[in-house]
């Protein structure tokens, strides 16, 4: 087995990079160097596939090859790979098997036979914009009382279907609605923040997934409050038995991630709180650090922001809002990070670049308005500081002046 090779993606000043490495710690090579205009695990696949390439025999040259290398602080990483969903295997280590039947008050053993049976334990954990990466909270809900996380290696299949990497995941879970009621199952898994990976996604091809140490740290105001680990050599199902039976009778999306279930199940008597700490470290991947926040009503309202707004065309200067979006909360538009500035409805134009008074507005390609006064990045761009394009017989026919054509 190779050396593994280890792709993470970081936020430098307002853009998003992608970089390479054996070790993330000692140094990333970024990709953007080195094939020009990728900045996603997704634009690096088809770089490769454009050029009939292995991505980790190219990884590999790369690494080898280059001695320049950046550092990256880890409070800079972000979720290392953009999925579509992201789902979860249960029951799939004996102590997890033995945790969910102590802890049950349903007297039929389901969590037994699930372990045994053929078919595994798979279930929906959270669409691609719900998922949070390294340092962003993760919740704990405020109808249960007895919270902890689970610790999983994470498979990423790629846009194909096909095996691309392993990640660390944390499934978090309210154990005491599970154990109410084993149909409360969702409820226990889904909800604000309760699903976290990263730090970096590692070529699969480049590491052995049955021999691997998980290990889990949280601390509580500086203390240490807990301190497990495992090996994924009790993982008692295969990555290809679990891919197996997530496509089953189900089309999976491109970028789907797969958690594996846990092999670390925290005391009975431990509970996670409002402002610990979790760190989830797996060697050769990283360590997945999330501090925990206590759901409340404005946190959960607040929408996500990585996919909510829409550049439909390179040139274009604005973005559409596909949802309602409030200052201060931050979008992602191609690799830049927009922070917006005022509400913007849904359906309506956010400012991407700047534009002084008299500058085309562009959407489409196309001119579709003048600037009435200078709009800032993350700016509302509306009737109220745009006079509109269309409709106006002579900025069309100045604007074929323009272009060198002479209207009809």
């Amino acid at each position: 087995m190779s050396q593994p090779i280890q792709l993470l993606r970081w936020r430098e000043q307002d853009h998003v990079q992608l970089g390479l490495s054996y070790d993330y710690h000692t140094g990333v090579l970024p990709v953007s160097e080195l094939a020009e205009g990728v900045h996603d695990i997704g634009g690096l696949v088809a770089y490769c596939r454009d050029r009939n390439t292995e991505i980790s025999t190219w990884a590999h040259d790369k690494l080898d090859g280059c001695t320049h290398r950046v550092l990256v602080d880890d409070k800079q990483l972000i979720l290392p790979v953009e999925l579509a969903e992201l789902w979860a295997g249960g029951v799939t280590y004996e102590i997890s098997r033995d945790a969910r039947m102590d802890e049950t008050t349903v007297s039929d053993n389901l969590y037994e036979r699930v372990y045994h049976a053929l078919r595994p334990e798979l279930f929906f954990k959270a669409p691609g914009d719900r998922i949070v990466g390294p340092h962003d909270f993760v919740g704990i809900r405020r109808d249960a009382t007895w919270h902890v996380p689970e610790p999983e290696l994470t498979v990423i299949l790629d846009d194909r279907g096909q095996l691309f990497g392993l990640t660390v995941g944390n499934d978090m879970t309210a154990r005491d609605l599970e154990a109410q009621n084993p149909l409360y199952l969702p409820q226990a898994k889904m909800f604000h923040h309760s699903a976290a990976i990263g730090p970096t996604v590692v070529l699969a091809d480049t590491i052995d997934p049955y021999h691997l140490t998980i290990h889990l740290m949280i601390t509580r105001r500086g203390d240490l409050v807990a301190d497990q680990a495992t090996t994924t050599t009790r993982l008692r199902r295969s990555l290809a038995d679990l891919i197996s039976y997530l496509e089953h009778e189900w089309p999976v999306a491109p970028w789907t991630g797969l958690m594996t279930g846990t092999g670390i199940v925290p005391p009975d008597y431990f509970a996670l709180e409002d402002g610990d700490e979790i760190s989830i470290e797996i060697p050769g991947i990283g360590t997945l650090v999330n501090p925990v926040r206590r759901i409340d009503s404005d946190w959960a309202r607040v929408p996500g922001g990585r996919t909510r707004v829409l550049q439909i065309n390179p040139q274009d200067t604005v973005a559409v809002a596909l949802g309602a979006l409030q200052p201060g909360q931050e979008v992602m538009v191609g690799t830049s990070v927009v922070m917006v500035g005022n509400v913007i409805p849904f359906g309506h134009k956010l400012a991407i670049k700047p534009m002084n008074k008299g500058d085309w507005v562009i959407k489409y390609g196309e001119r579709i308005g003048i600037a009435t006064e200078d709009i800032n990045v993350g700016q509302h761009v509306h009737v109220h500081n745009v006079e509109s394009y269309r409709g106006r017989g002579d900025l069309v026919k100045k604007g074929d002046q323009e272009n060198g054509h002479t209207p009809a």
